[in-house]
């Protein structure tokens, strides 16, 4: 049994499209230059349905599209950010006050400071509340206090 394979030149996307579609990234991109997840799967999505361009296309164009323009993504940040506090939490499952600050620091160096000092703190409280990471107890009386002080 062969399989019919022709080359389907139809599919390839017109030089209008590909126009149409790398100004509208860098249009949602252009004022911040970080890309929230929710930005990010719009233009996933439009790319699929107005512009009619597969979905791996799509993403690889929007990745070439940002990394051209310096356009930094939520969803790349947030996977390093959970390496590190995994790292940090250990065996234990613990993170403390200063391995969380720092962590958050590190993720607005990440997000070029698009992003501020409560965002940065909540997204990392969300972040250890999914994967079951607690607080290390701190300070003179021993408290989660810090922790519970960021909200969510």
């Amino acid at each position: 049994m062969a399989l019919n394979v022709t080359d389907d030149t139809s599919r390839r996307p017109s030089e209008d499209s590909l126009r149409r579609y790398t100004d509208l990234v860098k249009i949602t991109g252009m004022k911040t230059k970080y890309i929230n997840q929710a930005q990010e799967v719009r233009l996933l999505e439009e790319g699929v349905t107005r512009f009619d361009f597969p979905l791996e296309d799509t993403r690889r164009l929007l990745r070439k599209i940002a990394e051209d323009n310096g356009y930094v993504f939520e969803s790349q940040e947030g996977r390093r950010v959970e390496q590190m506090m995994a790292r940090h939490a250990g065996r234990s499952g613990t993170i403390s006050q200063e391995q969380f600050e720092t962590t958050a620091a590190i993720l607005r160096d990440f997000t070029e400071k698009n992003i501020g000092e409560e965002e940065a703190r909540r997204q990392l409280k969300r972040l250890m509340l999914q994967n079951g990471w607690r607080p290390r107890r701190s300070g003179l009386f021993w408290s989660k206090k810090w922790f519970a002080q960021v909200e969510v």
